[in-house]
């Protein structure tokens, strides 16, 4: 939602070499009918998005984010 502004704090995380990593961010029972998308003061012609918008449109998070 910061569109990037705002970075995960450095933390220590166990790895496995064989596998890449992911991170996802989750919204716990958002609207069905709210958009999900960065914060439009934080997206302009220097900063586009770098989201897609999407809706939760009653899937599981990871469905609706595709991962």
């Amino acid at each position: 939602m910061s569109n990037g502004n705002f970075r995960s704090p450095v933390h220590r995380v166990v790895t496995n070499k064989e596998k890449e990593r992911l991170t996802a961010a989750m919204f716990c029972v958002p609207d069905s009918e709210k958009e999900i998308k960065p914060l439009d003061e934080l997206v302009n012609d220097s900063r586009p998005i770098l989201y897609r918008p999407y809706y939760q449109q009653g899937r599981r998070p990871m469905e609706a984010s595709k991962i």
